[in-house]
């Protein structure tokens, strides 16, 4: 019997692509023996550079921390950022994360009252069926906390589970909990519409802040200059959007390096920076009240893991945990949302300051070298060539490398 697609090895999919030689030949070669498991169809590795922030100083403790990305400028954004507070003392962060996932059932066409008292009547049952979906989760001290109903508009209504998840970020569990708790709802089997996790993770808010004097930053006015941007974050979704963008920037590639899921919480963080009505910024900074201290803050959800799902899977993932130091999830969370609030402070001071395009172009240099043919330190060379003629473009990148190598013949 013939194979389905998705049954054949990886080689045999490429086998079975009818692509060229070449082209077949270059995927082979990106093949793993550690991928093919992770995803549906695997046929080749997509690889991204990681890069490292150097001294990550949070709550006293320094980190190195390990940053995947494609976007040029970010680590050194990061490194920036984090130099800058690391000065001050580093970043504080104020209370234990909790490892707590939330959960839903969803109902429709419910008369709301009769599903509460249902949920009232039944909450034994509820807590019951949970812990026999997953007795080693509570055995632990974990397993689901709490159970509330919420009506929604249309005869629609939510019954929110709230699992404490431990280590691991804990979707599988999540999900495998609500279908247990299903079988409770028997009498309103025709109302549900779905059991599915909830990636929001109001229960699960990080907060990181930094304190640092104003002459960190440039002086007074540079301080001023940067709290006022912040400010339009506040009030302009437009400029909010490409501020929270900027702190997602370093954040997301610290999820990404350490096997998470950055999709999950970014939508988790953008769902919060429209949580009182109105799109805005994550982070604020402000002076302080004598003028001499600038002060910043960043609140965002945080759902993680250190064990468990792609992690348990990628050795890439498992040794950036080791080079953090193997950090508790908790102080793996603040190291996390610390990283986006370096990469914010270093965006808000470029952008209020000498403007944020020079640096972007000299990154944007090296990449356009490489674009051209350069390799080694060929890059180096073309990408300096092109900041002194101040021209980043194909045509001057083709012809300074040009003019390299006819030197070096």
């Amino acid at each position: 019997m013939t194979k389905k697609f998705y049954q054949l090895s990886a080689r045999e999919r490429l086998e079975a692509m009818g692509l060229t030689p070449s082209l077949t030949a270059f995927y082979r070669e990106r093949q793993s023996d550690e991928m093919p498991n992770l995803i549906e169809n695997y046929f080749a590795d997509f690889t991204l550079p990681e890069g490292l922030l150097r001294h990550l100083v949070v709550d006293g403790r320094s980190y190195q921390v390990p940053m995947v990305t494609e976007e040029p400028s970010v680590v050194a954004a990061a490194n920036n950022g984090a130099r800058l507070v690391g000065q001050a003392g580093g970043f504080q962060s104020h209370q234990t994360s909790q490892s707590l996932l939330g959960g839903q059932i969803l109902f429709q066409d419910v008369a709301i009252d009769e599903l509460s008292a249902y949920v009232s009547e039944q909450r034994e049952a509820i807590f019951e069926a949970a812990k026999l979906a997953k007795p080693s989760m509570v055995e632990r001290g974990d397993g689901l906390k709490d159970v509330q109903i919420r009506p929604l508009a249309g005869r629609r209504a939510s019954l929110d589970l709230t699992v404490q998840t431990g280590e691991a970020m804990g979707a599988n569990a999540v999900n495998t909990i609500l279908e247990a708790v299903k079988a409770v709802f028997q009498p309103f089997n025709k109302n549900i519409v779905a059991a599915i996790l909830t990636n929001a993770g109001h229960d699960a808010l990080v907060t990181v802040t930094a304190q640092m004097p104003v002459s960190l930053v440039g002086g007074l006015a540079a301080a001023k200059a940067i709290e006022s941007l912040s400010a339009f974050g506040k009030v302009d979704p437009d400029r909010a959007v490409t501020e929270n963008k900027g702190i997602f920037n370093g954040l997301s590639a610290v999820v990404l390096a350490t096997g998470n899921d950055y999709r999950a919480v970014e939508a988790a963080g953008h769902a919060y920076a429209g949580s009182t009505g109105r799109y805005q910024s994550l982070s604020t900074w402000k002076l302080d009240d004598t003028g001499e201290f600038l002060l910043g803050s960043l609140t965002m959800p945080v759902n993680t893991g250190r064990l468990g799902g792609a992690i348990a899977a990628m050795p890439m993932a498992q040794r950036n945990l080791e080079l953090l130091g193997a950090p508790s999830l908790d102080a793996l969370k603040k190291v996390i949302v610390a990283t986006g609030l370096a990469n914010n402070l270093a965006a808000l001071k470029a952008v209020s300051g000498p403007g944020i395009q020079a640096g972007h172009m000299r990154m944007q240099a090296r990449t356009l070298a490489i674009q051209v043919g350069a390799v080694g330190d060929e890059v180096l060379k073309v990408a300096n060539g092109l900041a002194a003629e101040g021209a980043v473009d194909q045509n001057h990148a083709k012809k300074i490398l040009g003019e390299i190598r006819k030197n070096d013949a």
